[in-house]
C-alpha cells in the first residue's frame, strides 16, 4: 500500500507544483489562503507531500470561481491520484468548503434552466458526466502540466456575452456544467462512495392528454417538415423570409418533454384545421418579445438546433470560433390584430415554461446532495430518451 502511494505521490507533483503556482499567483505570493505555506524543497526531500498541505491548496482551487473547468478537473485527477482511499483526511473545514463550492454551481445550474439551452442541459450533463469519470479515473492527467496555467477555454460571466448571443452563452453553459459535474463528483468521492456510470437524473414525465403537443398531433421526434399537425391552437400570421415576399402561415409553439419547436405551418383548405409543417426552430432561448412602435408583430430569436461550443470542427487549437459567421437568426411574425399577436407571445412563454420546469424536475436529484446520495438505484440513471436529443434544423 504504501508503494502505491508513493507511487501516486511521485506521479502527482508535477501537477501538484503546477495547481501551486497557480494558487500562488492568485494569492500574491502571499501565504495560503488556509495558512499552509509550500517549499520546493519539501517535495525534493520527500517525494510524499504532506497529505494536509496538498487538501488544503486543492480545497483552496476548488472554492474558486474565477478559474476555468479544466484547470479544476486536473486538480481533481490529482486528488484522486493522492487520496484514492483516503477519504477520512478531509476535515470538517474541507468538507464544509467543498460543500458550499458545490451548492454555488447548483445555483447557478438552475439559473440555465431558465436560459438559452435548457433543451440540451440533460444531454450536456450526461456526456460530461462521463468525460469528467473517465478522467478522475485516468491514470495520467488530463492535459499536460503546463496546461493548467494557460487554459485554452474562458469562463464567460454574464458581462462577457453580448446582448442576444446564444453561442457565448452555450459556452458559458457548457463550463458551469463542466464545474459543477466535477464538483458533484468529488463530493461522492469525499463520502467515500463509488461514482455511478451516470449522473442520477429522474426519467422524462407523462406528456398531458391535453397539452398543445396532444392537441396537436406531435409526438417525441417533433413535428417533422412536410407533416401533417392540427392547427387547433395555432394563430395565423405572415412572415417574409426574402425580401417582398411575404408568406402566410399559421403558428404554433410546442413542446414535448425538455425539446420543444417554433413551428410555421401551412393550412390545408380542404382539411381544416390541419396544416402542413412548413418550417421549426427551436423553442428555447427564443426571447420573444412584442415590437415597441408595432404591437401586431412579434421578434424571436431563431437559436442553433445544437451546441456549436460540442462540434470540435468548428473551433481551432486555441478554442476559439474558426468563423465569426455564427450568429443568431431572427424571425418577425407579423399578426393580424394585437390580440393575435399578445396570444402568441403567451403561448410561446407557457410552452418554455412547460420545457424548463421539466428540465428542473428531472435534474432535482443532482441538485440537492442529501437526495443524491440516497438515490443510488440504477432505475434512476435512465438511459438516453427521446425528448433529451437536440432537436431538428431550421428547414423550409
Amino acid at each position: 500500500m504504501k508503494e502505491d502511494d508513493d507511487l501516486r505521490s511521485k506521479k502527482g507533483l508535477t501537477m501538484f507544483g503546477g495547481l501551486k503556482k497557480v494558487a500562488g499567483m492568485m494569492h500574491g505570493g502571499k501565504k495560503e489562503q488556509y495558512g499552509v505555506s509550500f517549499q520546493l524543497s519539501d517535495v525534493v526531500k520527500s517525494p510524499r507531500v504532506p497529505r494536509f498541505q496538498v487538501l488544503d491548496a486543492l480545497v483552496s482551487l476548488f472554492c474558486r470561481s474565477n478559474i476555468s473547468a479544466e484547470t479544476l478537473w486536473d486538480g481533481g485527477w490529482l486528488l484522486r491520484q493522492l487520496l484514492p482511499y483516503s477519504e477520512a483526511e478531509f476535515n470538517s473545514h474541507h468538507l464544509e468548503l467543498l460543500k458550499v463550492s458545490y451548492k454555488n454551481s447548483a445555483s447557478a445550474l438552475v439559473k440555465e434552466v431558465r436560459g438559452f439551452w435548457p433543451d440540451l442541459l440533460i444531454t450536456v450533463l450526461r456526456n460530461e458526466w462521463r468525460k469528467c469519470k473517465r478522467a478522475m479515473e485516468s491514470s495520467s492527467p488530463p492535459k499536460e502540466p503546463k496546461c493548467i496555467l494557460f487554459p485554452h477555454q474562458i469562463f464567460f460571466s454574464e458581462e462577457d456575452i453580448p446582448e442576444g448571443s446564444s453561442f457565448a452563452a452555450g459556452e458559458r453553459m457548457h463550463e458551469l456544467v463542466k464545474v459543477f459535474v466535477l464538483l458533484h463528483q468529488l463530493q461522492i468521492f469525499t463520502l467515500g462512495r463509488t461514482l455511478p456510470e451516470q449522473p442520477l437524473i429522474y426519467p422524462p414525465g407523462d406528456v398531458s392528454a391535453n397539452s398543445r403537443a396532444k392537441t396537436s398531433g406531435v409526438d417525441l421526434s417533433g413535428p417533422k417538415p412536410g407533416t401533417e399537425v392540427s392547427l387547433v391552437n395555432a394563430v395565423p400570421c405572415r412572415i417574409a423570409f426574402e425580401r417582398g415576399k411575404e408568406r402566410h402561415f399559421c403558428f404554433l409553439a410546442i413542446s414535448v418533454g425538455t425539446s420543444g419547436w417554433l413551428v410555421l405551418a401551412e393550412e390545408l383548405p380542404l382539411k381544416k384545421p390541419y396544416g402542413v409543417v412548413r418550417v421549426t426552430a427551436p423553442l428555447a432561448g427564443c426571447n420573444p418579445r412584442i415590437d415597441d412602435k408595432h404591437s401586431k408583430w412579434l421578434h424571436v430569436r431563431i437559436r442553433p438546433s445544437s451546441l456549436p461550443v460540442l462540434d470540435p470542427a468548428k473551433f481551432n487549437a486555441y478554442g476559439k470560433l474558426k468563423t465569426k459567421a455564427l450568429v443568431d437568426g431572427r424571425w418577425t411574425l407579423a399578426f393580424r390584430d394585437e390580440e393575435s399577436c399578445k396570444s402568441a407571445l403567451l403561448m410561446i412563454l407557457e410552452e418554455i415554461n412547460f420545457l424548463s420546469d421539466e428540465v428542473h424536475t428531472r435534474i432535482k436529484p443532482l441538485l440537492n446532495l442529501e437526495t443524491a446520495i440516497d438515490l443510488s438505484s440504477p432505475s434512476v440513471c435512465d438511459p438516453e430518451d427521446s425528448s433529451s436529443q437536440t432537436t431538428p434544423p431550421n428547414s423550409l
